[in-house]
């Protein structure tokens, strides 16, 4: 056994590795405390050594129960400090991605705003010039029906100044024998009123008709013109639907991402607690060793002197 005088070896404050950055997580080596005195002593002394009294047994004991107590309580301070270390590292990384995918997920979501704006406003601008075109096609038609009428009423004068034309020139050439042609000539008056109120008939049915028509065509450019809006309208739902839909997928994914970064924090923060506790029972069996020893070198000292 080492005299009482011999001075102790100091107690060495612990310096952790750094902290380094894994694909599976954070991770530290912890240095532990060397030996704080040296082996103990051969057992084996000659026989003119002095007898160790129950005195100086229990002053060994008590510096030993002194020195483990201040060796633990180290360890205990150094370990807390690398506790908190490491939950302060975990929240810094949880904080950064968290604000990382926050912006993102704002980007993503102003772009898809803008993106609906632009396409609203496309879809806007391309109704306005159909409206235009269907407006202008109307005027069009109208101004057809008008020449349309335009043209049927100056043939409709050509016809009836040729037609009486010839008559007078029938009546100058036929003058002399009006008595004798007079019922021919009735005949063919009848003949011609006839064939004028058939010509009027068939130019106001043609008139009418052509009224239809025009008003069919109004009617179908004005229900593809609802048409339009209605697919305006639809497209623009499917396309909010759509956005509600990336928006949950989004937040279901951001939820799902955060969980599964907590449940790994868990699992590593076990793990790390399982090798500390490792750690400590295997120091509490070496200072039980140590313990064993020093109490059969004390029987050793003890029983030494006897045998002498």
């Amino acid at each position: 056994m080492s005299n009482p005088s011999t001075p102790r070896t100091p107690l060495r404050t612990l310096h952790p590795e750094d902290v380094r950055k894994t694909p599976g997580g954070l991770s530290l080596d912890i240095v532990l405390t060397p030996a704080l005195r040296p082996a103990p002593r051969s057992i084996c002394k000659s026989s003119t050594s002095s007898p160790i009294t129950s005195a100086d047994i229990s002053e060994k004991l008590s510096n030993a129960a002194t020195r483990r107590e201040e060796l633990l309580q180290l360890r205990k301070e150094n370990i807390d400090q690398k506790l908190a270390m490491v939950q302060n590292k975990k929240d810094e990384i949880v904080n950064k991605k968290a604000t990382r995918t926050k912006e993102e997920l704002d980007a993503k979501l102003k772009d898809s705003e803008d993106n609906k704006n632009l396409i609203l406003k496309k879809t806007k601008d391309d109704v306005k010039a159909h409206l235009a075109m269907v407006e202008q096609k109307m005027k069009d038609l109208e101004l057809l029906t008008e020449a349309e009428k335009i043209a049927r009423k100056i043939a409709l004068d050509e016809d009836t100044t040729k037609a009486e034309e010839k008559r007078s020139e029938q009546l100058e050439k036929r003058i002399k024998d009006i008595q004798e042609h007079v019922d021919y000539v009735k005949s063919v008056s009848a003949t011609q009123e006839m064939k004028k109120k058939l010509y009027l008939a068939g130019l106001e049915k043609s008139m009418e008709e052509a009224g239809k028509r025009k008003e069919e065509a109004v009617a179908k450019v004005v229900e593809v013109a609802k048409e339009e809006e209605v697919k305006v309208e639809e497209a623009k739902l499917r396309r909010e639907k759509e956005e509600k839909a990336i928006q949950d997928k989004m937040k279901a994914a951001l939820i799902e991402k955060s969980g599964k970064v907590e449940e790994n924090q868990a699992n590593k923060d076990e793990m790390f607690k399982s090798k500390m506790e490792e750690r400590n029972r295997r120091a509490e069996l070496v200072r039980q060793n140590k313990l064993r020893l020093e109490q059969e070198g004390v029987d050793g000292t003890n029983l030494g002197p006897e045998s002498a």
